[in-house]
């Protein structure tokens, strides 16, 4: 009898570490988990917002990536603006897991650009210069690659 007892605590115990070891995976799974975005002037004071237009002087923020990940980022002009690499920077990401999420205590890091277009690049009217960012970020599992597309105004050729 006292056999039986053993063996449906040890089987309970089992149960409830899996459960747990499950839980605390899901919170925070390893892998291509992470967000980029892309933030302007914070007229609007929403952290983690994506803006699709920014001024010259912006902000890519890393949100939930795997702890001292590194990411290399590239910018290039998109048409109509052009095609041709304007800028690539390395990024090395905070040490901490990825938990939290998009809330502010899941930033992993912010870097500042000012990008320098020149007359070759095509500037529409109203929306300013298309630019493509690409971010490869080291210790994904699968695709480690994020992509956006957004809008850079009040830039002038050469400043």
């Amino acid at each position: 009898m006292r056999n039986s007892r053993t063996s449906t605590v040890v089987a309970l115990a089992a149960v409830v570490f899996a459960i747990t070891a499950a839980s605390a995976l899901a919170a925070n799974p390893p892998g291509n988990n992470g967000t980029v975005k892309v933030d302007g002037e914070d007229i609007d004071g929403q952290q983690n917002a994506n803006e699709p237009h920014v001024g010259c002087d912006f902000s890519i923020e890393w949100y939930g990536f795997d702890a001292d990940a590194v990411s290399t980022v590239t910018f290039e002009t998109q048409p109509p603006t052009g095609s041709r690499q304007l800028l690539t920077d390395v990024v090395q990401l905070d040490g901490d897991d990825n938990s939290g999420g998009g809330s502010p205590e899941g930033l992993d890091a912010v870097a500042y650009y000012y990008l320098d277009f020149n007359n070759q690049d095509y500037l529409h009217p109203q929306q300013g210069y298309h630019v493509y960012l690409t971010v490869n970020t080291t210790g994904s599992q699968g695709s480690d690659v994020k992509h956006k597309v957004f809008w850079v105004t009040d830039c002038y050729p050469g400043g």
